[in-house]
């Protein structure tokens, strides 16, 4: 009987379909194969993008970090609240998790609300009165892809 070919590297072997080698880098891309599936449903996940916004928030300011509260302050215009108020109601009941005016590490900034859906994360922010060189600005600082709401 002719021995037989290994179907990956096409080496000679006594018997069966792979060779040792070829077998344990078949095992090898399983592995990568269901440890990439599992990282993947993760990164879908709510806790992943949770953890992924706490990990740019500012932790000294407890109270901004707590999901789904609605924040605002004077200096905001009742067009602007208004509308940050609709857009957070929108977003709860679409299931999705928000944090309005969460204050970043680093400077980064306050954005209006930060949404968090399926380990997918957003900011939008609502714009009044503000310049396209202030919007600009956040773009290029928030860690965030940006949606910008004008009022």
């Amino acid at each position: 009987m002719a021995p037989d070919k290994c179907r990956r590297c096409k080496c000679t072997i006594p018997e069966g379909v792979h060779c040792e080698e070829c077998k344990q880098i078949i095992f090898q891309e399983n592995i990568e194969k269901q440890t990439n599936r599992a990282l993947s449903k993760l990164r879908n996940s709510l806790s992943y993008g949770v953890g992924r916004v706490k990990e740019v928030a500012d932790g000294r300011f407890w109270a901004t970090a707590h999901d789904s509260c609605f924040r605002c302050s004077a200096t905001e215009t009742p067009a602007h609240y208004n509308k940050k108020f609709e857009r957070w109601m929108h977003h709860r009941k679409a299931g999705r998790i928000v944090f309005c005016e969460l204050i970043l590490k680093n400077n980064m900034g306050k954005p209006d609300l930060v949404v968090v859906d399926k380990g997918f994360i957003f900011i939008e922010e609502i714009v009044c009165t503000e310049k396209e060189a202030s919007i600009y600005a956040k773009k290029g600082k928030y860690p965030f892809p940006i949606n910008t709401i004008k009022v």
